[in-house]
């Protein structure tokens, strides 16, 4: 693809710097360039160039080039099952003087919302080549495009280049980092979907244990869970501050630690031992009939707030995206938009889901060729994460430090359990983060990032978060809210529980 993308540009543009209009490239069997125009600076954007077109078979992108260049290239990552370009990702990127890039990864979110659109059929011929576009071949082609415009556009090719994102785009970027590393030197890598099989597996699991039926539970019953967990936990790190710093260490068992209604009756401050069993299960993940666990659950602490829409109640996300992707790819063959969360058979279903495992997944821990390229990688989770559990970042970053050696792992990658944090940002802990600044210092001045300084507005609390496996640790005097009253240490106690893939 890469000749063929130099070709492209190379046949309508002879000079060394190029206005914005002569962006539009020569359609191809391949490539096709919708429009290149100037914008003009806005309130909160700067003036930029804008082109946008599509790759076979209808996978959008989006290349925004600022007229004051920092000669740097940042590509953002998207959401969900994506179908939409991340514009707003682009514009903070713009702001910072990079060249940016997007795509939608190949299909409509509004045509075909959800997983639809790997559904197979006549009316969507092109579905399996949608799915690969979604796993990851329309990230890669759109930083080989982006990167051949940007140094059109300038002249020049950029000094370095970035990836950005955070959920799907976590997995987008590790994949990178994996299957193409010599797109990028730097990578931030954010609440990583990186097994997507599994967290799908993951989200119908809670849905069959809590979701209807006897054993639902309501979101407002999440706050006497809550309570529960910070009664017990919340002062196993030294300090009593709504948060835990690793709560691995915490022993909370719903069906001990909660209250039991006395008949088979639900009550509102009591629960039914249907909805203890089902708590049980989502915190401890899917089994299969054996008991074997098919992948980690839930870590206590997301309680408040976070499993509303997620895992308890209605709309839930973490049971639409699992029953749609069952239906149109995950399990092969598809059953089809017929099948819901109800059906999965635990024994006969995670098979079926293989194939698609091996073409979506992030998992391969063999990073030696980013690392040898020079490749960087800062990667963060937040602990309270009712989505994407954040156990899978510590698994894969475990496997990785077993596979390449902890010494030579930590040299290029990092990563940081944010406590209290939801999925990407929010949540009691502290989330708001600049994780881009150190990672450009990392690859550009060799400087490794150490703790780094997350804030909360809302509370107005300021702490350092750690690098894994490191934690905070309060020195034992001064505001809990300050963060230089904390220093980064190994973590006293073991951990109580211990997750990995089974």
């Amino acid at each position: 693809m890469k000749p063929l993308y130099i070709a492209l540009v190379a046949a309508t543009v002879t000079q060394a710097a190029n206005p914005c209009e002569m962006l539009v490239g020569k359609d191809t069997a391949e490539v096709k360039f919708e429009s290149a125009k100037l914008m003009p600076a806005t309130g909160t954007v700067p003036e930029h160039c804008d082109v946008r077109g599509t790759f076979f078979p209808e996978a959008r992108f989006a290349v925004k080039l600022p007229t004051k260049w920092n000669q740097r290239f940042q590509m953002v990552g998207g959401g969900g099952y994506t179908g939409v370009l991340s514009l707003s990702a682009m514009d903070n990127a713009l702001r910072g003087g990079y060249a940016t890039a997007s795509t939608d990864t190949g299909h409509d979110a509004a045509k075909e919302p959800i997983a639809s659109f790997g559904y197979p059929g006549p009316n969507n011929p092109h579905a399996e080549r949608k799915v690969i576009d979604y796993a990851y071949m329309a990230v890669h082609e759109t930083a080989v495009l982006a990167k051949q415009i940007v140094t059109t556009h300038y002249g020049q090719a950029p000094k370095f280049s970035y990836w950005v994102g955070c959920s799907t785009g976590g997995r987008q970027g590790m994949m990178e980092a994996q299957r193409y590393p010599d797109d990028f030197d730097g990578y931030v890598i954010g609440a990583p979907v990186l097994e997507l099989a599994n967290i799908n597996v993951r989200g119908v699991w809670n849905a069959q244990a809590v979701l209807d039926g006897p054993s639902a539970v309501t979101p407002a019953k999440m706050n006497l869970v809550a309570d529960a967990v910070m009664k017990q936990c919340d002062a196993l790190d030294g300090v009593t501050d709504g948060l835990l710093e690793d709560p691995r260490k915490c022993g909370f068992d719903p069906l001990k630690d909660l209250p039991r209604c006395k008949s088979s009756e639900d009550g509102l401050d009591c629960f039914t031992a249907a909805q203890l069993e089902g708590l049980k299960k989502v915190y401890d993940g899917p089994r299969n009939s054996s008991g074997r666990r098919l992948y980690p659950g839930t870590p206590v602490g997301a309680e408040r707030g976070g499993w509303t829409g997620v895992i308890v109640g209605t709309p839930n996300t973490g049971m639409r995206f699992g029953e749609s992707f069952m239906q149109s790819f995950g399990l092969q063959p598809a059953p089809g938009p017929g099948w819901n969360f109800h059906q999965f058979d635990w024994d006969k279903d995670p098979p079926k889901l293989t194939k698609t495992a091996r073409l979506l997944d992030a998992a391969n821990p063999d990073l030696s060729a980013a690392k040898r390229k020079g490749s960087r990688i800062l990667q963060y989770h937040g602990w309270a994460d009712a989505l994407v559990t954040p156990y899978g970042s510590i698994d894969y970053y475990e496997t990785v430090l077993q596979k390449m050696g902890t010494t030579e792992t930590r040299e290029f990658y990092r990563l940081y359990m944010v406590p209290g944090m939801g999925h990407c940002s929010g949540g009691a802990g502290c989330h708001q983060v600049d994780w881009l600044s150190p990672l450009v210092d990392w690859v550009e001045n060799g400087k490794a990032p150490g703790a780094l300084i997350g804030t909360n507005p809302a509370s107005k609390r300021a702490r350092p978060l750690c690098v894994y496996p490191q934690v905070a640790i309060y020195k034992g005097s001064g505001s809990i809210d300050t963060a230089e009253n904390f220093t980064c240490g190994e973590s006293k106690t073991a951990p109580a529980l211990q997750f990995a893939f089974e």
